[in-house]
């Protein structure tokens, strides 16, 4: 089975929001903590975004954080079943 950059990425982005509990990240932190060109993260972000598993705020205060009930249930899901 082959599985995808992108796909790869998200569940790295996934596994970096949820250790960061409640708290906002920067999408900086999480493409070097996670070795994931910037580009490519602000891409997966959207995706995730838009999939409802991420939610995010923008300036200076701002980043992205899991939408846990929807992410825990999507991922959850896919990764037992």
């Amino acid at each position: 089975m082959h599985i995808t950059a992108k796909v790869d990425y998200a569940v790295r982005t996934l596994v970096e929001l949820a250790a960061a509990g409640e708290a906002l990240a920067k999408a900086e932190y999480l493409a070097n903590a996670q070795t994931i060109p910037h580009k490519f993260l602000e891409a997966v972000l959207g995706d995730l975004r838009r999939a409802g598993m991420v939610h995010s705020r923008r300036g200076p205060d701002g980043g992205s954080a899991t939408s846990h009930t929807r992410s825990a249930r999507c991922c959850g899901a896919r990764a037992t079943g």
